[in-house]
């Protein structure tokens, strides 16, 4: 169903397409860039255990959308994120800090799919490859520090709300490639790859 979808998307651009050369519109007219400002959570499951540790953080998402009509696009991009957040009493402290540098390519319709996309509505889908970097230590004791490399997927949907142009962003990305060592005398019962979901807030400035 999704291929049909895909390839249905396609017909219809390259119809418009070919519409356009006729009627003399530049080929280039709908494509270039887009940037979007973010606020991220991002929740990471730690290898070898069941540890979720949150962090906060913002970013910004440049992409190039490759587009043949204004409501559809081919895009690659890379929704950079990144956090620091620290606290100390005299009960208790923490320090939290990560970042995450994907790359991805995604499938963008309606609202924001390219940069004269003017709907109240729209969506995207898409995947590439992420790396990310988390530190998490406290006074208690416990301390993380993973890096990870491995595939990641997204999805979102972008509108407007009171004219101003929003959206919605989730992903997840799991660590095939990451410097967590096992031992060899402990049986892990979950995955010593980390798994990490990202949710976050988007603003359209470009």
């Amino acid at each position: 169903m999704r291929k049909l979808l895909f390839l249905f998307l396609i017909t219809i651009s390259f119809q418009s397409f070919s519409q356009e050369v006729e009627e003399g519109v530049p080929f280039a007219q709908y494509s270039g860039w887009s940037l979007e400002a973010l606020l991220t959570a991002q929740f990471s499951v730690q290898p070898g255990s069941e540890i979720i540790l949150p962090f906060y953080g913002m970013g910004i998402y440049p992409r190039y959308n490759y587009s043949l009509v204004d409501y559809f696009s081919i895009a690659i991009g890379s929704p950079l994120n990144g956090g620091v957040d620290a606290y100390g009493s005299s009960f208790a402290s923490y320090f939290k800090f990560f970042a995450d540098v994907p790359i991805e390519l995604t499938l963008n319709v309606g609202s924001r799919a390219t940069k004269d996309a003017d709907y109240l509505f729209g969506a995207y889908v898409g995947g590439g490859m992420n790396y990310n970097y988390s530190v998490y230590s406290d006074s208690f004791g416990f301390r993380a520090s993973t890096h990870s490399f491995g595939p990641s997927v997204s999805a979102g949907v972008r509108y407007k709300y009171l004219g101003k142009p929003l959206g919605i962003r989730i992903s997840y990305m799991l660590g095939v490639i990451n410097n967590f060592k096992e031992d060899p005398y402990i049986i892990y019962n979950n995955s010593t790859n980390p798994k990490i979901l990202s949710l976050s807030l988007a603003y359209g400035v470009q």
